[in-house]
């Protein structure tokens, strides 16, 4: 079928409402916003995985592309959709589906918000080790679906890590099931593998399998301030030569989190938070302030109750979606967590020299860098930070991803920063045909269009 051709939105409406019911589908509402500047035509709301796949059925016949919407926290991630026919809003899918702390694993639907999955988890003393910075409508299906993750990736890895199986709702008009609830499961493909991070591509996610652990009887943070990236870099190796395992490992750029009393005068924070008994946390932030004390400009603070979690929640800022792009635009860099203090004092450089106020945050372990650029309303010099700081990641064979600025810099320099003829990416092409042949979900948003 043609890709381009428009859709003919009452005889699409008119198919939904046949296959769902009248109430669930009807013209989108102007005031209700759209996907990244972009109204959908018509807006449908699923309340089980076999209305998803009929929904989805339904556009496949008719050609209408599908911007899948779970809380709504993320829609301005990836490129502009090159057109939105129907907002299909998976809100009915909300609940918790099964639950086994015996087990340590939960299953619920791709709606349900994490907030309300933690708060049921800590009844029993427990936690999802999945923490992206968003707000309190994120769903657990919308932050598989783009692979998110927040500091608590420096103990337990990301989605990839804690998903054991998904359910997926085809433009076949399907649902099929892959993995379990099992921790340890070996058998067939790992197919959940491939939806997580796919930006929904290959299918809607409508119900999340998950690993979950205790909560730590005690967790603390030590705060150490320090001069610049170069010392920055000395830090995180000697913390990394240590034999800890910590449950953050975050570097941020002091101004984020200013309403810690650090002593110094240093502009960069490291911050290193250590969870079990009382007298191994003790132990563990103590072999981690000799490590650092030859690096950093003072002494440094130990954090815990409400002034932790302020403290992980101002530090980690930058994930979050901004209220108002305007001009300003955020960035994730990637590459060796050894090349983190060039990544850092490119960012300054490059800012500095476009005139562009610049902060930024990185995952110290890891290698992962955000960072906010912010000046005159000029798209044309957001751009050129982009490309320029871009062109920095790849030298050092990193990378780099906008996640959030005007469509104008979206599409000038480029969200995803791939090319064409990547291997990951004609990977990711075949399987996007094989799962949606007419490319209808999510059409354009993605590094796989």
């Amino acid at each position: 079928m043609p890709r381009n051709r428009s859709t003919d939105l009452a005889g699409l409406q008119h198919a939904l409402a046949a296959e769902l019911s009248p109430g669930a589908v009807r013209s989108s509402d102007p005031e209700s916003g759209g996907v990244d500047g972009v109204r959908p035509g018509l807006h449908a709301r699923v309340d089980s995985p076999a209305a998803a796949a009929a929904t989805l059925a339904v556009c496949h016949q008719h050609g209408a592309v599908v911007v899948p919407r779970g809380g709504g926290t993320h829609l301005g991630l990836g490129l502009p959709p090159e057109r939105v026919d129907l907002l299909l809003d998976l809100g009915g899918l909300d609940h918790v589906i099964e639950y086994r702390p015996e087990d340590l694993t939960l299953a619920v639907a791709a709606g349900a918000r994490l907030v309300e999955v933690q708060a049921l988890l800590a009844e029993a003393g427990q936690i999802l080790a999945l923490d992206p910075a968003g707000a309190p409508a994120s769903t657990i299906g919308g932050m598989v679906a783009a692979n998110l993750s927040g500091p608590r990736r420096a103990g337990s890895g990301t989605a990839r890590d804690l998903v054991i199986g998904l359910e997926v709702a085809g433009v076949n008009g399907l649902v099929t099931k892959s993995g379990g609830m099992v921790v340890k499961n070996v058998t067939g493909y790992d197919l959940p593998k491939a939806h997580i991070g796919a930006f929904g591509t290959l299918g809607v996610i409508t119900r999340v399998n998950l690993k979950i652990t205790p909560r730590p009887s005690v967790e603390q943070t030590l705060v150490m301030p320090l001069a610049d990236p170069t010392a920055a870099g000395a830090a995180i190796g000697a913390v990394i030569d240590t034999p800890l395992l910590c449950s953050g490992f975050d570097l941020v750029q002091r101004e984020l989190a200013s309403d810690i009393e650090v002593a110094g005068d240093g502009a960069w924070l490291l911050a290193v938070r250590m969870a079990g008994t009382k007298g191994g946390v003790r132990a563990q932030l103590a072999m981690v302030m000799d490590a650092v004390a030859p690096h950093a400009v003072a002494d440094g603070v130990t954090l815990d109750g409400e002034a932790q979690d302020r403290f992980w929640s101002d530090a980690d800022a930058l994930a979050r979606p901004p209220a108002h792009i305007g001009s300003q635009v955020t960035c994730r860099l990637s590459a060796l967590s050894s090349q983190t203090p060039s990544l850092l004092r490119s960012t300054g450089e490059i800012g500095e020299d476009l005139s562009l106020r610049t902060v930024a945050s990185a995952r110290a372990l890891h290698g992962v860098v955000r960072v906010r650029a912010a000046g005159l309303e000029d798209p044309g010099r957001l751009t050129e930070f982009v490309q320029r700081l871009r062109a920095a990641a790849q030298r050092l064979a990193g990378a780099l991803v906008i996640e959030a600025a005007p469509a104008a810099v979206k599409q000038a320099a480029g969200v995803w920063g791939m090319s064409a003829d990547a291997p990951d990416v004609q990977a990711m092409d075949a399987l996007r045909s094989a799962f949606d042949p007419g490319r209808i979900i999510n059409r354009g948003r993605f590094v796989v269009t």
